[in-house]
């Protein structure tokens, strides 16, 4: 591990959204100590400008570019990204994606969590859900404790993706993300951490997570819940929550996703007042 670095640093893949890259950067808190490694997957479109992201960037650590050679998913750029930190001996991986915003001192209250919980392998929070304008739409809060995320994880993942931490050590028992679970690696990696150790949810908004209703098109949304199912199947047990779980996702295959987005909205804007 080079002296220089810091414990931890962020993993963002990118994709053709170089603003996305600029805008999340700059939500780093000048006094986290993070390094960043942003993997862009094969961009020719709308590729990074790197003086801009560098100028946007102003915590207390690196800033790298890692550069695939051509687009191959993000499973790929994620696993390429994981293989670099690795290699240099980081302890803590967090994630984040482009577009999607940290609170200011997001990597310091994670590393403290688990500084003080150090049988903790992954840890994830909450996310202020916004609209493209930056207006909240409701707060995404999975449960905090091992137990109610295992009993969660029958229903669909207890984390959100960007706004997890987890220790590198880790991986050497989970492996990387899967490539088998199309559009659902996350998922996949996160059922092999719930599996193997204890992990855990701050209840606090750590990240402003992005939506856009109109960016998921239907051929990948049904790739991922097909993938979600399979998971869900391949993790059974008896229990009532695991068969709940993969009816809800069954029902969700043949619903449209506007409609979905619409009354999710609706239910947890009704549930926070």
């Amino acid at each position: 591990m080079d002296q220089n670095q810091n414990r931890a640093v962020c993993l963002i893949p990118h994709y053709n959204n170089p603003d996305g890259v600029v805008r999340s950067l700059a939500s780093f808190g000048r006094d986290e100590q993070v390094d960043v490694l942003v993997v862009d997957d094969g961009s020719t479109r709308a590729p990074i400008d790197e003086r801009a992201a560098r100028d946007a960037f102003v915590a207390q650590g690196a800033l790298r570019f890692l550069h695939l050679p051509q687009n191959r998913g993000i499973e790929h750029a994620l696993n390429s990204g994981l293989s670099w930190i690795e290699s240099r001996g980081y302890e803590l991986i967090a994630r984040l994606d482009c577009g999607d915003t940290n609170v200011p001192d997001r990597i310091a209250r994670q590393v403290a969590y688990l500084d003080a919980h150090p049988q903790v392998m992954l840890l994830g929070g909450a996310a202020s859900m916004v609209d493209q304008s930056g207006a909240e739409q409701f707060v995404l809060r999975h449960p905090a404790a091992h137990a109610e995320i295992v009993r969660a994880m029958r229903r669909n993942s207890a984390f959100i993706h960007p706004a997890v931490m987890f220790r590198a050590a880790a991986l050497a028992r989970t492996g990387h993300y899967p490539l088998n679970a199309p559009a659902a690696e996350d998922y996949a990696l996160f059922w092999s951490f719930v599996q193997h150790f204890e992990v855990a949810n701050l209840p606090d908004v750590i990240i402003h997570y992005e939506l856009d209703p109109d960016g998921i098109s239907l051929s990948k949304r049904q790739r991922q819940i097909k993938s979600r199912l399979a998971l869900q199947w391949q993790h059974k047990d008896a229990s009532p929550a695991a068969w709940l779980g993969m009816a809800r996702s069954a029902v969700l295959l043949v619903l449209p996703y506007q409609l979905i987005f619409k009354l999710k909205s609706q239910l947890r804007r009704g549930k926070a007042t």
